[in-house]
């Protein structure tokens, strides 16, 4: 993304925080379904 202005507003940095928060916090369940998938079926 360019930006024509170099400064970002303290929404931006607000709202791509709360973005890679939601973007980790979905890493980590999908990785959990990933080894319950992984484990051996009975």
């Amino acid at each position: 993304m360019k930006y024509f202005n170099k400064t970002r507003t303290i929404e931006q940095k607000t709202t791509d925080r709360d973005v890679l928060f939601q973007l980790k916090k979905q890493t980590e369940i999908l990785g959990l379904i990933l080894q319950e998938l992984k484990k051996p079926q009975n």
